[in-house]
């Protein structure tokens, strides 16, 4: 590990924030399942598990046109260890600072981007919030 990656890891620990990343549910049969009309499944939802995340805000520049009016896309870089790369491909939502964000699975046109970084142990990933639309 070279001195750059050293000072970086040390930033990281020192400046990383808590992102909830909640898995996929399970689907299975329940005592009122009906195979003809696809109801009386139990969905079981799993507990957010804490990924450390450095985050900043994408720049104002990156607007998105709506028929309104220019809205901001709601873009958010997070650098995270790689071992949690797998985490966040595989999720069903993400939450940082009380905002959700879009998912692998469900990003539709490039709204979930990862990168490589020059430091050994992390990516990169860019997500766009979800309620863009609302405000």
């Amino acid at each position: 590990m070279n001195i750059d990656d050293k000072i970086f890891d040390q930033i990281f620990r020192q400046q990383h924030k808590k992102a909830s990343v909640y898995l996929r549910s399970a689907k299975t049969k329940g005592d009122n399942y009906d195979p003809f009309r696809e109801t009386g499944f139990d969905i079981t939802k799993q507990n957010p598990l804490p990924v450390k995340v450095l985050t900043k805000i994408e720049s104002p520049g990156s607007l998105m046109y709506n028929e309104l009016g220019l809205v901001s896309a709601g873009a958010l870089s997070i650098i995270l260890q790689d071992r949690d790369v797998a985490l966040i491909k595989n999720s069903a939502k993400i939450k940082i600072s009380g905002l959700e964000y879009y998912v692998h699975s469900e990003a539709v046109g490039n709204k979930f981007l990862l990168f490589p970084t020059q430091f050994s142990e992390f990516s990169k990933v860019i997500i766009f919030r979800r309620d863009t639309g609302n405000t």
